[in-house]
């Protein structure tokens, strides 16, 4: 969630001259995603404890991706937002119940060691993000942000169904 979030800062300035807003317009698409990511939890926590991790998970991973697929497409901010807006939403689960997963996989003695890759995993989501999404709009294109978000979001879904 927090690196998707993140990815597009390296971009701020190529969003803004593609779309033809202010680069503090911009920014406005990663504050909505933030906001986004703390407040649907709320929703996706009781949803899992009812219909269980794994169709969360799924259900997630795909319109999360069918979401980023939007924003590569998006012709202009209004789009591009409310495509960033969905992506929040959808990949929020996996920061709503990770702790739960990690409670129910591993053993007692093992589970402080886990949760902590867990935490860690999330919290440096921020900066490796624009560090790693940085270099793939300044060699290739911003849009293609999306599309390695999309292409990600489809590996683990197909990694997801193999697995489980």
């Amino acid at each position: 969630g927090t690196f998707t979030a993140a990815a597009i800062i390296a971009a701020y300035e190529d969003i803004a001259l593609d779309l033809g807003v202010s680069i503090q317009r911009v920014s406005y698409l990663t504050s909505l995603q933030i906001a986004i990511l703390g407040g649907s939890p709320l929703l996706w926590k009781p949803l899992s404890h009812r219909y269980g991790r794994r169709p969360i998970f799924l259900l997630s991973l795909i319109l999360s991706c069918v979401c980023n697929i939007g924003c590569a497409k998006s012709p202009n901010y209004a789009a591009m937002a409310a495509c960033r807006a969905l992506v929040a939403f959808f990949i929020s689960p996996a920061m709503a119940i990770g702790s739960g997963v990690v409670t129910e996989t591993f053993f007692r003695h093992e589970r402080a060691r886990y949760m902590g890759i867990w935490t860690i995993m999330v919290t440096l989501g921020v900066p490796i993000g624009p560090f790693i999404f940085g270099f793939v709009a300044q060699r290739v294109d911003y849009r293609w942000i999306y599309w390695v978000l999309a292409i990600v979001s489809s590996f683990r879904v197909d990694f997801e169904s193999w697995i489980l």
